[in-house]
């Protein structure tokens, strides 16, 4: 058995050399002579290139805006969607960033796939409905197949959830053994399942990462919002078993209506502590799954101003840093909607959406390849946008979702498109990339004018 792995979050002049690392990191990437070779081969100059060093700085310092880095024995992580650092993984991130001026043309940093509807809870969020029943699940060779197709393009990072992907661990197990070892692979769990000899098995197996949903600090409340008498006790024991096996464990947290009072959110801050995760992913409520009957609910800026609050108070430094709060990440002073760009989700059914919760999609896997279906969904999004795909077009998606039984397979993707482009429409340029938006609007008509006259020449060299 592996021992525990500490965490220790990074702070004072720590915090400035791990930064210094980190530049000098992605400086060697930039010049890597490989990668000056691939931005020529593309028709990037040299000013492109430096405009993508840039606008990843501007990225980097909005992901760590109001969040500490977490050592994790030699590595150091970010945030749990971005790869440790050092790792292969890593290297592909910023590669990905620095080599490509057209965000349509970014790999996605991470794609989530549902291996399974299955789940022996029900909670009211969810947009999969799981069920026990495993006859619509995906064909495992073509889940291993998409899994292949995903890490060829380059996606640093991918997510193997459910339902509850441990309800079929023994086929759950064979598609993580199917992830290539310099793929950062993570997993949601309920924490149903969860032994130590699982946890051992999947992280002796390329598992980095692990996400426990806990929703509540008192079992009683957790309990009845996830509909099991012991659904607090087997999320607890996997928190345990998952540090005990050496995989990086954070917390996966749907606040509860009373979360929005600060003291009750304290308490399970310091609760956090106690359980000694590395971090704690916040997802708020969204209309998805039975909660989308509730309509739009604007989510409380309560939880985005006690983010900084508890950042900036040294009494916290060592609490497990907060990330994925939406109300801060979609909002005007941040990265906006992250979908396409960042992350990708495809369901237990084959379908491929912007998230879970969008519920709204541009192809289905048994139809046709993945490479397809993300050439189509990368061109819809041409970019990043302040709000959130379920909130800001939730008459659209209810309208899409009453009527796409009676939708052809064309007819979905074309109103999947037409909601992505509204939603575009109605939101504005995110604040990380505002200052430098106008700029890549330019360098991005130039490098396409440069292609177009690469092109042609080729063409008449070619006697076209």
């Amino acid at each position: 058995m592996v021992e525990s792995k500490l965490t220790s979050n990074v702070t004072g002049l720590d915090n400035a050399k791990m930064l210094g690392k980190f530049f000098v990191s992605a400086l060697k990437t930039f010049m890597d002579s490989a990668n000056v070779a691939n931005r020529r081969n593309k028709g990037l100059n040299v000013s492109d290139s430096l405009f993508n060093f840039v606008k990843m700085s501007f990225l980097e310092h909005s992901v760590l805006r109001y969040r500490r880095m977490v050592q994790f024995g030699p590595q150091v992580i970010l945030d749990s969607t971005f790869p440790p650092f050092p790792s292969v993984a890593f290297d592909k991130r910023i590669e990905n960033y620095v080599n490509n001026l057209d965000m349509r043309e970014i790999p996605t940093g991470i794609v989530s796939i549902s291996t399974t509807n299955c789940c022996p809870y029900s909670c009211p969020f969810c947009s999969t409905n799981a069920l026990r029943v495993t006859k619509t699940d995906l064909d495992e060779e073509l889940l291993k197949g998409t899994i292949s197709a995903v890490e060829k393009m380059g996606v640093p990072m991918i997510i193997l959830h459910g339902g509850e992907p441990m309800y079929r661990y023994d086929r759950f197990l064979r598609l993580v053994k199917h992830v290539n070892s310099e793929t950062c692979l993570w997993m949601f769990t309920s924490g149903y399942g969860v032994s130590q000899e699982r946890a051992n098995e999947l992280k002796d197996n390329g598992l980095f990462g692990v996400w426990v949903s806990l929703d509540h600090f008192e079992p009683e409340v957790h309990n009845s919002f996830r509909g099991s008498p012991h659904a607090f006790d087997k999320a607890c024991k996997a928190i345990e078993v998952f540090k005990r096996a050496g995989v990086y464990t954070c917390l996966s947290l749907v606040p509860t209506d009373d979360m929005l009072i600060p003291e009750n959110f304290i308490k399970y801050y310091d609760f956090a502590k106690n359980l000694g995760v590395a971090e704690i992913r916040v997802m708020e409520k969204k209309p998805s799954g039975r909660e989308a009957r509730r309509g739009v609910l604007a989510h409380s800026p309560v939880l985005a101003n006690l983010q900084k609050k508890l950042y900036a108070d040294p009494r916290y430094k060592n609490h497990p840093p907060i990330s994925g709060l939406s109300t801060w990440l979609e909002k005007d002073q941040a990265l906006g909607c992250q979908c396409r760009f960042e992350y990708l989700f495809i369901t237990s059914t084959g379908d491929v959406q912007p998230c879970e919760v969008s519920e709204i999609t541009f192809g289905n896997i048994r139809q046709e390849s993945f490479d397809a279906i993300y050439q189509r969904i990368s061109k819809s999004f041409y970019r990043c946008s302040t709000g959130c795909i379920p909130m800001v077009m939730y008459p659209e998606i209810r309208e899409y979702q009453k009527n796409k039984s009676k939708m052809s397979y064309s007819e979905k993707i074309d109103n999947a498109d037409r909601v992505i482009q509204e939603f575009q429409e109605k939101g504005s340029i995110p604040g990380a990339y505002r200052p430098i938006w106008s700029y890549y609007e330019k360098r991005l008509k130039l490098f396409h004018k440069r292609q177009m006259a690469k092109q042609e020449v080729g063409r008449s060299r070619n006697g076209g």
